[in-house]
């Protein structure tokens, strides 16, 4: 038998979703027919929270020392652009995921690096612009300055402007070293809320720091008075599955619903139930899209033809969970379906009800590049990587 392709798989560290490397692995297998999975062999490779040179030691290491044929991995865009000379360098193709914490960048870095990512930041988008034209001015934005590094909240603020909002209140949570960074400080910030009269809520956290602020705001002033509306990351099963206590209700958008019961979406949970024995999350979600992509490109690897490999990964597109997905960002790659969704917090747990659907930002449209303008942090670590 002939030796399997050797994929290096970066391997970033979280606290908040431990599994999320060997969940996308196993996402990876559970997209590609079983006869087929000798024919990859993953390389994992630790970059703790993903910075830029930890990560570019790591592609170095993993080209160099083990000799992988390819590349893959969780990692941050801004860590990306010090990778290209290596991979060009490598001259293989790069496939990278990512929770779409970041906009991609406007223009392509190179030709042999593809991404899958969950595209967050399309959620925010529509969900400010829904936001805005549901509730009115003015509304306000809640986050730690964690959260605030990242691109979510712009491209939520830019979905409202879009929507013709004129004012939106930001609000970023001072940092505590060695403490909560919500209990502390967040009773001040509702109290300010409550005065400016605010028409809606949207909080941006992640973790831990998500459920502190969904216990403080079901003890504010706020709760039943002033819509709260959450992040796809606040508002998924890790984060709520233990909070039917709060007996609140909550507004989200969704990019993906795992108890969707279309033939695409009971599939992906069949097959990771059969390989993985597992419930899946986005992450799992992300590798089974990729496990798609390479299932089609079995017999290019099988005949090691990295070229066709490479124009293949350009032009293929799979058919999942979340409809038409392809690798390469830019002008033709297909929009997501955004959901948005009331969810009902009670004793029978998270109860989502699809209320509308979310307009999502165009790859072309102008506010691409002024979202990446305004947005100057030097966060490298991949979202949810702490």
């Amino acid at each position: 038998m002939a030796q399997p392709v050797r994929i290096g798989f970066l391997s970033p560290y979280s606290s908040i979703y431990p599994g999320m490397v060997p969940g996308t692995i196993s996402g990876f297998y559970s997209g590609i027919p079983e006869r087929y999975h000798g024919l990859f062999h993953i390389v994992p490779e630790y970059i703790g929270q993903g910075g830029e040179k930890t990560v570019l030691e790591a592609v170095h290491k993993l080209i160099g020392f083990h000799r992988v044929d390819m590349l893959a991995g969780v990692i941050s865009y801004r860590a990306l652009p010090g990778l290209v000379p290596a991979i060009e360098k490598h001259g293989r193709p790069a496939l990278f995921f990512d929770a779409g914490e970041y906009l991609p960048y406007p223009h392509p870095l190179s030709d042999v690096i593809f991404c899958n990512s969950f595209q967050l930041w399309q959620s925010q988008f529509a969900l400010g612009e829904w936001a805005h034209r549901e509730f009115g001015e003015k509304g306000a934005v809640v986050m730690p300055i964690y959260d605030a590094g990242y691109h979510l909240q712009s491209a939520f603020r830019q979905g409202a402007v879009t929507a013709g909002a004129e004012a939106l209140d930001l609000h970023v949570l001072p940092y505590r070293p060695g403490g909560s960074q919500v209990t502390e400080a967040i009773g001040e910030v509702f109290s300010a809320l409550e005065q400016a009269r605010v028409s809606f809520v949207h909080a941006v956290f992640c973790g831990t720091e998500a459920r502190e602020f969904l216990h403080a705001f079901t003890q504010s002033g706020l709760k039943g008075k002033v819509p709260l509306v959450v992040t796809a990351h606040m508002a998924s099963d890790e984060i709520l599955g233990e909070m039917g206590n709060l007996d609140m209700a909550l507004y989200s958008a969704s990019l993906w619903r795992p108890g969707a019961q279309d033939d695409a979406n009971m599939a992906f949970i069949r097959n990771v139930r059969d390989f993985a024995q597992q419930k899946p999350d986005f992450y799992t979600l992300l590798g089974y899209e990729a496990g798609l992509l390479f299932s089609q490109l079995v017999p290019e690897f099988e005949r090691r033809d990295w070229k066709a490999i490479k124009e293949k990964m350009k032009q293929e597109a799979v058919e999942g969970p979340r409809g038409t997905r392809s690798f390469c960002m830019g002008s033709t790659a297909p929009c997501p379906a955004v959901d948005i969704e009331k969810i009902a917090l009670g004793s029978n747990g998270a109860q989502p009800l699809v209320i509308g659907q979310g307009t999502p930002l165009p790859y072309n449209h102008a506010v691409y590049e002024t979202i990446h303008r305004e947005n100057i942090s030097g966060w490298q670590n991949p979202y949810l990587c702490v």
